[in-house]
């Protein structure tokens, strides 16, 4: 039996708190709290907990294939509809970066029922957007 009981929330550090911020509030999240000592801004879409920690000036880029650390942070959407719209929302804000190396649009994850996409919020965090298909009871 584990002893955990799932993620409470995960924390990205980030170069443009009020950037980061619109890009979860474009996919709906509200701002739950935050702090003025270390700034920062809580968010969630009422299942998931994502805290947002202002970096110091000058931080220094991840790079996912040299890096230990956060490879990108996944978001379950319910539908291939929401999986479109959510990345059109986000691709309309401002520093988003949806194309180039390690982005791109939706599209189906081969010999699984996945089909995601994968976009850079503004500072820099790589978001993957992932709708999973479920089966069809025959298919269990």
């Amino acid at each position: 039996m584990s002893l955990t009981s799932g993620i409470s929330h995960v924390g990205l550090s980030v170069s443009n708190l009020d950037a980061s911020f619109a890009f979860f509030d474009a996919l709906g999240y509200k701002k739950v709290g935050g702090s003025e000592s270390y700034p920062s801004c809580f968010v969630t879409d009422g299942t998931s907990l994502i805290t947002l920690w202002q970096t110091d000036d000058e931080p220094t880029s991840f790079n996912r294939r040299q890096n230990v650390g956060l490879h990108h942070l996944a978001i379950r959407v319910p539908s291939m509809d929401a999986l479109g719209k959510a990345y059109d929302a986000v691709g309309n804000v401002e520093g988003v970066r949806t194309d180039g190396e390690g982005a791109f649009a939706p599209q189906t994850l081969d010999g699984t029922p996945l089909t995601h996409a994968i976009v850079y919020e503004p500072s820099g965090n790589r978001i993957e957007l992932t709708y999973h298909e479920e089966p069809t009871p025959a298919e269990e």
